[in-house]
């Protein structure tokens, strides 16, 4: 909820700067400047002190460090306050202490972004502009958030959020809802190299679906339990910074990609290839091409090119706009969800002027005639400058700049739209590690097994062929992961596995379509055994493969009790 006032604690100085970047957002509500002697701040009344104020503020700024932030925190909890951010240096635990059960954030937070308000306080500290509608960015790191501020490519953020881990008593989870819950925000985005308690993470998520907006994360490491996690919640993890603001950019203009299938459109030469061979990579894939696609698009280019796609369009991005504009109708008109325009442009002076106008105006012309969207993708990153970056977002076009994260950005946005999107609840371990019902029997596990029709073999006699081994691991920070191996590949899950889960993680490993059906059984087995022992399982292992006639054959079954 927006805030109908907010109080400054502070300096005259500092006080008019942030009165002057609320006013400029279009902040219309109560501010109550506190500056003692002052009389009153840019024509507005100040007041004397916290306890003068006319109502409890929804809101409140602290610039002061030390024992004069502490002080300040602490009066605006007993006044009542909804939240406060301080913006000095002062010991988290002692403002932890001083604000009580108001949420507090801070410190460390100075010249980034109030979180209760979301927006922009010190707009030229980080090169923020006041927009009306735009993504948040909710970050551990006060120099990536800098960074990012100030390499937008484009992307209209309207707050990033500073959260140092156990700089705030307020946690990752609920600054995220609240800025989740702010109309203006489209999108967030979330640097967590720790995702905090899991049953707040998912309430996270389940406002994000339940307010239709999408949520990415970046996060580094390989930890299969956060991986699980993330998907678990109905998001998509990404790995660089940049891909970050690409996908975030996808989201603000159009949303997660409600099927993997692009479109490409090389308006440099020799590029087609490259776009294919590197989506691939990512999973990405390219609807074919109709016959009545074909026969147009061979009509428009030359006589000898190659009418697939990717399509190579570099002979053809030299003809006049309606021309163009026709080739980029085409390729908008079939199975694809988004097309990219993909200009290799290793600097923007090598994309002269007059080839960008022809290009864009055909792309724009192309998307008002379909009303499907559209992306104009620079290979390399310098091609793009953040004044060509805002002119297209402006006319409803995608830009995105760097090939690389533009299709690392895209995979996390078809993960969004996929149909295991929605968030879900965990099975987790008891607490406490109380004592298993049946004693973690194998026994008790081999019945299980048995009932689903999986045959297990001695330990001694491991099954022939390429085995899948399943490990499951109880943590108390994600629940109970399953990871699934053959060889070096893996992907892991969280129980309890929703419908079509256990086939959608085994279709990513290298198994047919019939070894995935023959095992899923044996997945479910697993899982119902250890839900059966109210989660005092804390460990279990088994390999796996099919067996004659869609029967799995299981061996080498482990299993250890929470405390054994």
């Amino acid at each position: 909820m927006t805030p109908r006032s907010i109080a400054l604690i502070g300096s005259e100085v500092w006080c008019r700067g942030v009165i002057g970047n609320l006013r400029a957002m279009g902040y219309v509500w109560d501010i109550w400047p506190v500056v003692p002697g002052a009389g009153s701040v840019m024509e507005m009344r100040s007041f004397e002190s916290i306890d003068r104020l006319p109502a409890p503020p929804d809101s409140a700024f602290v610039e002061f460090d030390g024992e004069a932030a502490i002080a300040a925190v602490a009066a605006l909890a007993a006044r009542g306050a909804g939240g406060a951010m301080c913006a000095g240096q002062v010991e988290p635990q002692d403002l932890a202490a001083a604000a009580g059960r108001m949420p507090v954030l801070g410190p460390g937070c100075k010249g980034i972004v109030n979180a209760l308000e979301r927006a922009p306080v010190w707009e030229g500290a980080h090169g923020l502009r006041p927009v009306k509608r735009g993504v948040a960015i909710l970050a551990r790191s006060a120099s990536l958030a800098q960074s990012l501020s100030m390499q937008r490519r484009g992307l209209p953020i309207a707050c990033i959020v500073v959260a140092a881990a156990g700089a705030a008593q307020t946690g990752l989870a609920r600054l995220g809802e609240a800025l989740l819950h702010d109309d203006r925000i489209t999108a967030l985005g979330i640097q967590a190299e720790e995702l905090g308690d899991p049953e707040a993470f998912l309430a996270l998520a389940k406002t994000a679906e339940r307010l239709g907006k999408p949520v990415v994360v970046l996060r580094s490491g390989e930890d299969a339990g956060a991986t699980a996690l993330i998907a678990r919640g109905g998001m998509a993890r990404l790995r660089s910074p940049e891909a970050l603001l690409e996908a975030l950019k996808v989201l603000h203009v159009m949303g997660a990609l409600p099927a993997n299938a692009l479109a490409a459109v090389a308006c440099t030469g020799g590029t087609a290839q490259m776009v294919k061979d590197m989506a691939t990579l990512h999973g990405l894939s390219f609807a074919p091409f109709s016959e009545a696609q074909r026969r147009v698009l061979a009509e428009d280019l030359e006589p000898r090119a190659v009418v697939e796609n990717p399509l190579e369009c570099g002979a053809a991005a030299g003809r006049p706009v309606p021309h163009l504009a026709r080739v980029f109708t085409e390729v908008m008109s079939g199975g694809a969800v988004l097309t990219l325009v993909v200009l290799d442009c290793p600097r923007e002076e090598l994309c002269d002027d007059e080839t960008w106008r022809r290009v864009t105006e055909a792309a724009g012309a192309a998307r008002a005639r379909v009303g499907m969207p559209l992306a104009i993708v620079s290979t390399l990153p310098e091609g793009l400058p953040e004044s060509r970056a805002e002119a297209l977002i402006e006319q409803k076009l995608i830009p995105l700049a760097g090939l690389a994260a533009a299709l690392e950005a895209l995979a996390a946005c078809v993960t969004l739209g996929g149909p295991l999107r929605h968030p879900a609840p965990l099975f987790m371990p008891a607490a406490g590690g109380a004592t298993p019902p049946d004693g973690a029997d194998p026994s008790a596990a081999t019945a299980t097994l048995a009932a689903r029709g999986v045959h297990l073999l001695a330990a001694d006699t491991p099954p022939e062929g390429t085995e899948l081994h399943l490990h499951l691991a109880a943590d108390p920070a994600y629940g109970y992961v399953m990871t699934f191996r053959i060889g070096a590949a893996h992907v892991s899950g969280l129980l309890p596995l929703r419908e079509g889960e256990a086939q959608a993680l085994l279709s990513s490993l290298p198994m047919s379509s019939e070894e995935v059906a023959a095992v899923v059984p044996a997945l479910l087995s697993v899982q119902d055994y250890v839900v059966a022992q109210g989660g005092t399982v804390a460990e279990l292992e088994l390999g796996f493969r099919p067996g004659g006639r869609g029967r799995a054959l299981a061996s080498g079954l482990r299993i250890r009790a929470a405390g054994g």
